[in-house]
């Protein structure tokens, strides 16, 4: 379950990475700030895949921008641990709110359920990493799709 959790976890530092850096150069961007981050629901499917609604508090001084086609690879020491997508979220611009952001996460095909436990009893993210790509859109229509490589969710965690 706490494998889980990390996925979940991971997810929502990704997410929050994608806030930061998605329209940098725009005035009060930099402002923009994750205030909170919680599992609100989870549902196992089987063994390897869970659905989740992650409520990610945003204060965003800034512009109203759209993240849409959120997807992305949980990796530890390198190698893929499991591949999550998560909902499109609009986030309302110079607001601080709670949005809940619907996600699914299914481990690996190299990866047990074993392997998976053994990677969460550890407690920590340390060796975890992510690759994300989504699509940012600004309310006027202009948009761009960003990749992130090897962002390590240690770190990002640690900042916030």
């Amino acid at each position: 379950m706490k494998v889980l959790k990390n996925i979940i976890l991971g997810l929502a530092v990704s997410l929050s990475v994608l806030f930061f850096g998605s329209c940098s150069g725009i005035s009060k961007i930099k402002d923009i700030k994750v205030t909170s981050c919680g599992v609100e629901s989870y549902s196992m499917k089987g063994l390897r895949s869970i659905d989740a609604v992650l409520a990610i508090g945003i204060d965003n001084p800034a512009m109203a921008f759209t993240v849409t086609d959120l997807s992305g690879i949980l990796k530890y020491n390198g190698e893929d641990v499991a591949f999550y997508t998560a909902d499109t979220v609009m986030v309302d611009k110079k607001s601080s709110k709670v949005y809940d952001l619907p996600c699914s996460a299914t481990l690996s095909e190299r990866v047990n359920l074993m392997q998976a436990l053994q990677i969460a009893r550890k407690g920590s993210l340390e060796g975890l990493t992510t690759d994300i790509e989504a699509k940012v859109k600004l309310k006027n229509g202009a948009g761009k799709t960003l990749r992130f490589k090897d962002l390590n969710l240690q770190e990002m965690a640690e900042r916030q």
